[in-house]
């Protein structure tokens, strides 16, 4: 999917990052599949205060990409006039799929790319829509056809996460106004809590995230490997916990596990359309570590490896199998790890992971070929 964001003298850099900023997300969740480009027929382009921006493309045509995204301005009215820009707007015709927002509707108007097409635009904007034979619509949302419209910037964050979350999860647009009723695919997120007169754990999952992650379990060395997880995973990743740390560290490490492990079953509710089954192998200096997951329903967890210390980071070694059993119990998965060989206690527990999050990337991934189908053969996990 090779998507266009227009750049034009006067536009509104905060709608343009409404737009950008969760493209290019996708684009990094997704590398190969999705190419974001920040597009003009200028080497600089200067917002409508001025500031000074420079396109990643300076294109003389815009032919070839799939998706053309044009924010609104305050210059989006004068560049209407422009026919040299709205000749360079033209040559995207071909496009399959149109995002625009607030009145940069008109420029796309002017260039002929929205005839006879339904558009959500501010009531301003609406009488010069409707002069270049577009229909103007009050709704914050349109799709109409190849066109998805939003009139403001509030519906405009809506849109772009939601239209984000599409282009991640391989799944077409779909209509989000109109009788249909139908909605962009929801957010594959997830908040679990657990609460025992022995910890207070919360935590805040997104599936389709880029790795952000705040995490404090008060213990520093499983922060770090929780770190390991949400980065090499891709899952943005909130993780609170108290627990009785002046005991051992033995409670916090089993309810952190198991309410990340809930979080993962409640954001991947009933399971349709997910790869369901991977494997990743992850080297980390002298120790080389394999996680291999299925996310079946039924909890299952075998672990192999040998530990040199009896502790690593004030954590006892046999937490970490512990940990990983509370993972596959509260995920509803079945979960291999193995260290297959290493020297430092640290390195192994940093490829194993490391392995856990590209795996469980990897399995819990939308297959567009399998959209609204249960992956197994029984018709449900």
């Amino acid at each position: 999917m090779k998507t266009a964001v227009i750049l034009y003298d006067g536009f509104s850099s905060l709608e343009f990052s409404t737009l950008y900023e969760p493209l290019a997300r996708a684009a990094s969740n997704a590398p190969g599949l999705i190419q974001c480009d920040i597009c003009s027929p200028t080497s600089e382009v200067f917002d409508g205060y001025g500031l000074h921006y420079y396109p990643t493309r300076m294109t003389t045509s815009l032919q070839g990409y799939d998706l053309l995204c044009v924010p609104g301005g305050p210059g989006a009215s004068k560049q209407s006039e422009n026919s040299s820009f709205l000749t360079w707007l033209a040559t995207a015709r071909e496009v399959q799929q149109i995002i625009v927002i607030g009145n940069g509707a008109l420029l796309l108007a002017a260039a002929g790319l929205l005839n006879g097409h339904e558009i959500a635009s501010p009531p301003e904007a609406g009488a010069s829509l409707a002069s270049f034979g577009v229909r103007p619509s009050a709704q914050a949302l349109v799709l109409d056809g190849p066109v998805l419209s939003a009139s403001d910037i509030r519906s405009a964050l809506e849109l772009g996460q939601a239209v984000a979350r599409s282009l991640i999860q391989g799944i077409p647009l779909h209509s989000i106004s109109g009788a249909s009723g139908a909605a962009l695919p929801p957010a594959r997120e997830a908040t679990a809590e657990r609460k025992t007169a022995e910890t207070n754990i919360t935590v805040c999952l997104n599936l389709d995230g880029s790795g952000k992650h705040q995490i404090q379990t008060g213990l520093p060395f499983l922060d770090h490997m929780l770190t390991q997880v949400s980065v090499h995973g891709l899952f943005d990743l909130q993780v609170n916990a108290q627990g009785d740390l002046q005991i051992d560290p033995h409670h916090t490490m089993e309810d952190v596990a198991l309410t990340l492990g809930l979080a993962f079953q409640q954001a991947l509710g009933d399971r349709t359309g997910i790869v369901r089954m991977a494997s990743a192998e992850v080297p980390m200096d002298d120790s080389l570590a394999r996680v291999t997951v299925d996310f079946s329903g039924r909890p299952y967890c075998v672990f192999q490896g040998v530990w040199t210390l009896p502790s690593i980071g004030g954590i006892p070694n046999t937490l970490f199998v512990h940990f990983l059993e509370s993972l596959a119990q509260g995920a509803r998965c079945n979960l291999h790890a193995i260290i297959q060989y290493g020297n430092d206690d640290h390195h192994k527990a940093e490829a194993l992971f490391k392995a856990l999050g590209r795996a469980f990337c990897a399995a819990t991934r939308l297959d567009p070929r399998r959209e609204g189908l249960i992956p197994s053969s029984k018709g449900v996990l």
